[in-house]
């Protein structure tokens, strides 16, 4: 059974996705109401904070991210562990391939799942301190970030 922090990250990362599927589905005038009511409806049901247009408050500095606007953030808490997720509109169009270095550089050992197709994958690192799953496709990238070991 997966471990309460992994349940909550994973909440967070839905819930990341879900924010920027809504958000882009509508005009100017209607998106900040939108993402005020989808930061007010997640952050009520995961008990997380969420911020449209940010990096979510906490996120590790050893974890570095891809250039890019950030379209989402999120983290959330259980059992007194915290995890993030952050969806970012990449600068580049190997966005995967520059996580996947970067994460590298920072000290990360990657996991052996790392798949590609395209410009789309997913790939897992992990350090003594944070576990991170990273996804991209062509709308984005997403971080999944927990404590290593949950």
């Amino acid at each position: 059974m997966p471990s309460t922090a992994l349940r909550a990250a994973s909440a967070v990362a839905l819930s990341a996705a879900l924010a920027v599927g809504l958000s882009g589905c509508f005009g100017n005038p209607l998106e900040q109401i939108v993402n005020q009511g989808v930061e007010e409806a997640i952050e009520g049901a995961t008990g997380g904070a969420v911020g449209v247009g940010e990096m979510p408050e906490g996120w590790p500095n050893e974890v570095p991210v891809v250039d890019g606007e950030v379209l989402f953030g999120a983290s959330g808490t259980a059992n007194n562990e915290t995890g993030w997720a952050v969806t970012i509109q990449a600068e580049s169009s190997d966005a995967l391939e520059q996580a996947r270095q970067q994460l590298l550089a920072a000290g990360f050992a990657e996991d052996d799942t790392f798949a590609e197709a395209g410009t789309a994958g997913v790939a897992a690192f992990s350090n003594p301190r944070y576990d991170v799953v990273v996804t991209a496709g062509n709308d984005g990238i997403v971080y999944v970030v927990v404590p290593a070991g949950q």
